[in-house]
């Protein structure tokens, strides 16, 4: 198993950088109270920065200093913000932010937050998740019908759960429409995305809408 990337917090609050220390156990952070501070720092590469948007960020992603960061150095970045938005999570994420949440999400959350990030993934949260696959189904009404070659190597059973789940069911829906333990649909979907290579079910609705 690789060792976890070193933790960089940005962040002036002392609450919410007490908050984040007690979250991650190792290895020990390094803390700045502003952007500045970070791009002048000697860190150059494979770190998981923590930023929060509240209090330590520069005025726009567009900033030079955070373009050059983004381009040059091997950080991973996770926007934190104490008032999250759905809008304000897709600036983060296409300005090149590898995860987006609410600063102070309880322990576990956090620590799951910076396993995905850490195994090259993407973490949005819930609800802006399901605002895309909502918008992802609006898309698909105005294609042409879809060819089933999407689902080539899957069970009719996982092909019914993830056309279900690509729809926006939850787990608990699947459970009930198909009368079968959620912990099912959870080892159906898992199942669903390792053959399909596909990480989250934002990715699985695309796949099943054909919108690519």
């Amino acid at each position: 198993m690789s060792q976890p990337l070193k933790l960089i917090f940005v962040a002036s609050d002392a609450g919410l950088i007490a908050h984040w220390t007690r979250a991650f156990k190792k290895p020990k952070p390094s803390i700045f109270s502003n952007f500045p501070e970070l791009v002048q720092s000697p860190y150059s590469s494979h770190a998981l920065v923590w930023l929060d948007l509240s209090s330590a960020f520069p005025p726009k992603w567009s900033h030079p200093n955070w373009t050059e960061l983004v381009n040059t150095k091997k950080f991973k970045f996770i926007a934190a913000s104490s008032n999250p938005t759905d809008n304000e999570a897709i600036q983060a994420l296409d300005a090149g932010c590898s995860g987006y949440c609410h600063a102070f999400s309880d322990a576990a959350t956090l620590v799951q937050v910076r396993q995905v990030v850490e195994a090259g993934h993407v973490w949005i949260g819930k609800t802006l998740m399901n605002r895309l696959i909502q918008s992802a189904n609006s898309a698909a009404i105005t294609k042409e019908p879809v060819s089933d070659d999407w689902g080539l190597g899957l069970s009719t059973r996982e092909k019914e759960i993830a056309i279900l789940a690509a729809n926006g069911a939850s787990n608990q829906a699947i459970s009930q429409d198909c009368k079968i333990a959620e912990r099912t649909v959870k080892a159906h979907l898992s199942a669903v995305f390792e053959k399909l290579n596909l990480t989250d079910r934002l990715q699985l609705a695309l796949r099943v809408h054909g919108i690519h």
